[in-house]
């Protein structure tokens, strides 16, 4: 198979496979389900009786909100005396979705990696209308990752370029994304649970999208709708670890300093309140897609691609030069042992920690893909390397596609891969190299309306 066509299969296989597989939409329409005879509402563990709920409302965030949310209003439109019970709802979405439709649904433009105002707008706006909601109600809420930048309510003495800042300085110094969501919901008036204290007497049922290995509910989106297990004090110690206490603004470290004085009150009213009135519903992940992702392929081979699939059951974790150098190493432990190609499956979400002073623009998995071109430098290999939400860190791309021959080719038309990854600019080196060999190496695929981590292929 030559290099081209071998980079296109890639290609079409997240586009074609993958994407659908982690398709938002589908995966909450399963999720919740409507029994019509018997007038409940089901989802998870629980039954919701028609008959005991006064009203229905909606709140939520993430890249995934307008399909969630899309797919709940269709859940609850099958009745009509079902949707007469829906009392709308308050969405903050990614920016580029928010001209989307919903009936009865406010949908806020919000930004991500970086909340604006809209992401201010649109939490101040769920918490009016949860203030609403009573004993009688049923509240659901679709949470998906992105959340904690797209819903976004400071607390009180940080303004929000205090919050971006913080943010940025995290999402770029190399924690993890529990340690990083650990600080942001001590900042935040809505994230660490606070969203669903806002209706303390609802039943609260919330469908979770999982962007964080592991489903930790409370890492994801910040957990605005789960318990919090952290304190203050472990916002502080993140912090320290990672060097980014003094990179973070005086506002933010005065309210970490300063403690939640609430968080035993916060603690006795999850025990012996919220808990028994609320459920949360992963609706899909990762591990789910992947293993889906093997089983098409294993099932029914596309046609051009004589592969063997091998799925990587160990999430991707740790930085992203660890995680390049360990899928090498598997490469080359593979290779020998058969005569056909070998897929090697990987999904996960390692980082990158760049410098406060760098200017490039990228994400974790552009800068993994260039990586892997220049491991592969010289084989007839090819890797792929994206995000399913199509947006990888600051550039407009989900990932690229890479060959053996793609370094000599950059270095022909006069390109320095090595500069370019030293300044953290690897959508800088895929674009550059795009324009000057009219080849395709970015994978822009548009924000996908899901989000569930990062999908890494090596065909060998």
């Amino acid at each position: 198979m030559q290099e081209g066509s071998r980079a296109a299969r890639l290609l079409a296989l997240f586009r074609d496979i993958a994407l659908p597989l982690a398709d938002s939409y589908g995966a909450t329409r399963r999720a919740l389900l409507w029994e019509p005879e018997a007038r409940v509402l089901v989802a998870g563990k629980r039954r919701y009786k028609l008959d005991s709920i006064r009203k229905i409302f909606l709140v939520g965030a993430g890249k995934a909100g307008v399909p969630m949310a899309r797919a709940v209003t269709d859940v609850l439109q099958q009745d009509s005396l079902l949707w007469s019970r829906f009392a709308g709802g308050t969405v903050n979405v990614y920016r580029h979705q928010a001209e989307a439709r919903i009936p009865n649904v406010r949908l806020f433009a919000a930004d991500h990696p970086r909340p604006n105002d809209a992401s201010v707008e649109g939490a101040t706006a769920a918490l009016a209308l949860l203030a609403e909601a009573t004993g009688e109600d049923l509240v659901i809420a679709v949470i998906s990752g992105g959340g904690s930048s797209l819903l976004t309510l400071p607390q009180e003495g940080i303004c929000l370029d205090d919050f971006r800042a913080t943010s940025h300085a995290l999402v770029t110094g190399g924690p993890a994304i529990q340690d990083i969501n650990t600080v942001r919901k001590h900042l935040s008036r809505v994230k660490g649970g606070r969203l669903r204290e806002a209706a303390p007497e609802a039943e609260f049922l919330t469908l979770i999208l999982s962007d964080v290995i592991g489903d930790d509910l409370s890492s994801i989106a910040s957990g605005p709708t789960v318990p919090d297990p952290t304190t203050c004090h472990d916002a502080i110690r993140v912090l320290e670890h990672y060097h980014l206490w003094e990179r973070i603004p005086e506002a933010s470290r005065a309210c970490l300093v300063r403690g939640d004085p609430d968080e035993s009150t916060r603690d006795a009213l999850w025990r012996d309140h919220l808990e028994p009135r609320t459920q949360n519903v992963v609706v899909t992940s990762n591990a789910v897609v992947l293993r889906a992702f093997a089983e098409a392929l294993a099932t029914n081979p596309p046609a051009g691609l004589p592969a063997e699939v091998v799925l990587m059951a160990e999430p991707v974790t740790g930085t992203v030069e660890a995680a390049v150098k360990q899928h090498y190493t598997h490469a080359i432990a593979v290779q020998p042992t058969t005569t056909k190609s070998t897929l090697l499956v990987y999904g996960g979400e390692p980082v990158v920690t760049v410098p406060a002073d760098a200017s490039g623009r990228g994400g974790r998995m552009l800068h993994y893909a260039l990586l892997a071109a220049m491991n592969i430098a010289g084989t007839e290999w090819t890797v792929l390397a994206s995000g399913t939400d199509g947006i990888d860190g600051t550039a407009p791309a989900a990932g690229a596609v890479v060959t053996g021959q793609t370094i000599a080719l950059a270095e022909q038309h006069g390109l320095k891969p090595v500069s370019y990854l030293a300044s953290f600019d690897s959508y800088g080196f895929f674009h550059d190299l795009e324009e000057r060999t009219g080849e395709r190496f970015l994978n822009i695929t548009g924000p996908t309306g899901t989000n569930v981590n990062d999908i890494m292929l090596w065909l060998v």
